[in-house]
C-alpha cells in the first residue's frame, strides 16, 4: 500500500476507534454520576471533561514521549480548546444563548477564570521560552499549582449552599459503569498511541506542518467527544453539564501539558512554541474570553450587549485557523 494512503488508514481506523471509546466515557461517566451520586455540578467539570480529555492526553504523550512531535502536541491543545469553543457557540446559536448560558451556579464563572489563566500562562511561559526545573519546568509547575489550586476552587463554589440542591442521593451500585470506563480508556490509549504516529506520518508526506495537523485534524478526532457530550447535554437541558464539560476540558487539556512537559526529554516544551502556537494559543485564550462575557451578559443586563459574541465565535475560529495555517506554512 502507498505509504500515504497506509498512513491514513491507520490515521482513520485509529480515529474512529478514540471517537467509539471517547463517547463512551462520556456515557459511563455520566452513570457514574448518577449512581455513586456525585451529581450534575461536578460531573461535567471534573469527571466527564477529564474522560472526553483522554484521547487528548495519550495523543499528546505519545506525540512528545514516542515521535518527538512537539508542535503536534502544542497544536493538538491549543487547537482542541479552539474548536471546543466553536461547538459550544455553536450549540448556543442552535438551542439559545440564554438557555445554554443563563442560570449557571457560582461555579460556571471560576471554572472559566480557571481555563482563562491557565490559557494566559502558557502565552507567558512560551514568550519567556521557559526554564527547565528539575523533570519539569517553571511553566510546566505554573500549570499543575494553578489547576490544582482552581478545581480545589471551583469545587468549592459548586457546593456552596444555593447550589446543593443539585445533589441527588445514589441510585445503584456503580460496578458495571466502572468496568465500561476501563474498558472505554483502555481503548483509548492504545488508539490514541497509533493517531499520533500516524498524523506525524502526514505530516511528513503531505509536506502540511504538524502544527497544523494538531491544531486542525488531530484536535477533530480527540475533541468529537466533548462535541458528543455538549450536544447530548443540550439536547437532555442539562445545560451545566455542557458549560461545565467545554470549559472543564480546556483547563484540563492546559494540564495535559504538565504531563507532555514531563515525557519530552529535549527540555521545556512550551519553550517550543512558535508563532503558529501562539496563534492558537491567543485564539483559545481570546474564544474562552468571549465564552465568559457570554456568560456575564446573560446573568447581567448592563451586560446584554456580550450574549451577541456568540454569533463572532465562530468567525473568530476559522480566522484564528487561517492564521495558524498560514503561519505554520511560512
Amino acid at each position: 500500500m502507498d505509504p500515504l494512503a497506509s498512513a491514513a488508514f491507520v490515521f482513520l481506523v485509529s480515529s474512529l476507534a478514540v471517537i467509539y471509546a471517547g463517547v463512551g466515557l462520556a456515557r459511563y461517566g455520566d452513570a457514574l454520576a448518577e449512581q455513586t451520586g456525585w451529581g450534575k455540578l461536578w460531573v461535567g467539570t471534573a469527571l466527564v471533561s477529564v474522560a472526553t480529555s483522554l484521547p487528548e492526553l495519550t495523543v499528546n504523550v505519545s506525540a512528545v514521549w514516542f515521535e518527538d512531535a512537539p508542535d503536534l502536541a502544542l497544536g493538538n491543545v491549543f487547537g482542541a480548546n479552539m474548536l471546543n469553543l466553536f461547538m459550544l457557540g455553536i450549540a448556543g446559536l442552535v438551542f439559545g444563548v440564554q438557555k445554554l448560558f443563563g442560570g449557571q451556579g457560582a461555579d460556571a464563572p471560576s471554572l472559566m477564570l480557571l481555563g482563562l489563566g491557565l490559557a494566559a500562562v502558557t502565552i507567558i511561559a512560551g514568550a519567556s521560552g521557559d526554564a527547565k526545573l528539575g523533570p519539569t519546568s517553571l511553566g510546566g509547575l505554573a500549570i499543575l499549582v494553578l489547576y490544582v489550586w482552581g478545581m480545589r476552587r471551583v469545587y468549592q463554589r459548586g457546593r456552596e449552599p444555593a447550589e446543593l440542591g443539585d445533589i441527588p442521593a445514589p441510585t445503584g451500585k456503580a460496578l458495571g459503569a466502572w468496568i465500561g470506563f476501563g474498558l472505554s480508556a483502555a481503548i483509548v490509549i492504545v488508539a490514541a498511541r497509533f493517531v499520533a504516529s500516524s498524523a506525524e506520518d502526514l505530516a511528513h508526506l503531505t509536506g502540511i506542518s504538524a502544527t497544523f495537523i494538531g491544531a486542525l485534524l488531530v484536535a477533530i478526532v480527540t475533541t468529537l467527544p466533548e462535541g458528543a457530550v455538549t450536544v447530548a447535554a443540550a439536547l437532555r437541558k442539562s445545560y451545566g453539564i455542557a458549560i461545565g464539560n467545554v470549559y472543564g476540558s480546556c483547563a484540563f487539556n492546559v494540564f495535559i501539558l504538565f504531563f507532555s512537559d514531563l515525557c519530552y526529554p529535549r527540555g521545556p516544551l512550551l519553550g517550543t512554541m512558535q508563532a503558529a502556537h501562539f496563534v492558537a494559543a491567543a485564539g483559545a485564550f481570546v474564544l474562552m474570553a468571549m465564552g465568559y462575557l457570554v456568560l456575564r451578559g446573560c446573568a447581567e443586563e448592563k451586560l446584554a450587549w456580550a450574549k451577541k459574541l456568540t454569533l463572532v465565535i465562530p468567525l473568530l475560529y476559522f480566522g484564528a485557523l487561517y492564521l495558524v495555517f498560514t503561519l505554520a506554512q511560512a
